[in-house]
């Protein structure tokens, strides 16, 4: 195995072709089980480690990979959520970041020196406040968990390493309750989700739009978020992220900070607890938008404006006066802004732009249109949100000469 590129599929060679191998590590040596052969490459299942990196470690969760030197043979169910079980993470962050280093490279022409050093997570577990799971219901039998890796079949869980110990706590109080089970339909969602003010609460499919908002706690104070609106998973890990964007927009304050994809706020609010003097958010989720127009108030804060639009129809509307005292803030899904966003956005030319991400792989995409818009990279940085995954977050600066 040379490479484990991002998607957390090793590479190796055989007969002269690409071998994708999953639950391996950059040095193993490995014996494989063909399962498809395609024509420029193999897709292969790992059947026994004969070299093992001196990273590998044994997986916490019982449906993580495990491969199983005695019978050579794969160990079912698999969960397809953790991809570095099988690492130290340690040595996880650190693949990561060359990850997003061969990203940034081979798609923005970005050199090693716009990367900054990665922020890893406190605890690579029990770090999830938030859980959703799905029901199958096939004839009698009732199951509750994730989807396997057809994403038709459910796995049943009794508990997941990666959610905090309320979660866990909560989900094992349902499963003891066979009531529980009989209110469920298949195809269902039940969302667990914990605050520190709220404790752990869970709903079935959406929740009620009358249902009370949680309170989460941040680097910024207590934020009103409503229980279907967005919120990271990870609230150590935001507010990291949001200290950084905040420090970001301190070391070269401007005159309009706009953010979209704003959900209820958060990182609009750090701009104008600077004392930003024009602030404007704009997301689709109008709930969010009447969180966020909430949180304002409760801060006292007068150079807000809020909009609930989508993110075209927000900047369509801007009409930027002093583009060149703009920053623009962008934190969209895993979809990343797509070409017609970026050729708004290349129309107003707003000074600089701070892209955080939680798909390397569209946002390099998309830098490569910024960049043929005349925008450079100031610097990128990962920030792992999603330990154990082969997710994590990243905000990248772009500026405009």
């Amino acid at each position: 195995i040379t490479d484990l590129p991002y998607g957390g599929r090793g590479v190796g060679r055989l007969e002269g072709k690409v071998c994708f191998v999953p639950g391996v590590l950059p040095g193993e040596t490995v014996k494989v089980r063909i399962e498809k052969d395609r024509a420029d490459f193999f897709d292969a299942d790992p059947l026994e480690i004969i070299t093992p990196s001196p990273h590998r470690i044994t997986p916490t969760c019982p449906f993580a990979r495990t491969i199983s030197n005695l019978k050579s043979e794969i160990l079912n169910p698999l969960c397809p959520g953790c991809s570095y079980q099988h690492v130290s993470y340690e040595e996880e962050v650190r693949i990561k970041n060359g990850q997003l280093r061969v990203l940034l490279a081979r798609h923005a022409g970005a050199g090693d020196d716009v990367l900054l050093p990665p922020i890893p997570a406190p605890t690579p577990l029990g770090y999830r406040n938030k859980m959703a799971l799905h029901a199958q219901v096939d004839g009698k039998e009732v199951r509750v968990g994730y989807y396997m890796a057809d994403n038709t079949t459910v796995l049943d869980i009794p508990a997941c390493p990666l959610a905090m110990s309320p979660l866990n706590a909560a989900l094992d109080e349902r499963r003891r309750d066979p009531s529980f089970f009989r209110t469920l339909k298949d195809g269902m969602t039940i969302t667990f989700r914990w605050t520190e003010k709220d404790g752990a609460v869970w709903w079935r499919n959406r929740a009620a739009e009358k249902d009370i908002w949680l309170v989460e706690s941040s680097v910024l104070g207590s934020l009103a978020v409503p229980r279907n609106s967005f919120y990271q998973m990870n609230p150590v890990m935001a507010d990291r992220l949001v200290t950084a964007t905040q420090s970001r927009l301190a070391e070269s304050p401007s005159h309009t900070v706009i953010d979209l994809y704003c959900g209820v706020g958060v990182f609009a609010l750090a701009a104008a607890m600077l004392g930003t003097p024009q602030v404007i958010g704009i997301d689709l989720d109008g709930p969010g938008i009447k969180a966020a127009e909430f949180n304002t108030r409760k801060r006292e804060l007068t150079n807000t404006q809020w909009k609930a639009a989508t993110a075209e129809e927000g900047i369509l509307g801007l009409g930027l006066k002093r583009p060149e005292e703009t920053t623009l803030i962008v934190d969209p899904p895993r979809s990343g802004l797509g070409r017609k966003l970026v050729q708004e956005i290349l129309a107003h030319r707003p000074r600089r732009i701070l892209y955080i991400s939680c798909a390397p792989d569209t946002m390099v995409r998309d830098a490569a249109w910024l960049k043929e818009g005349g925008y450079g990279i100031r610097s990128s940085q990962l920030f792992d949100l999603f330990p154990r995954t082969i997710h994590f977050e990243s905000l990248t600066e772009f500026q405009h000469p």
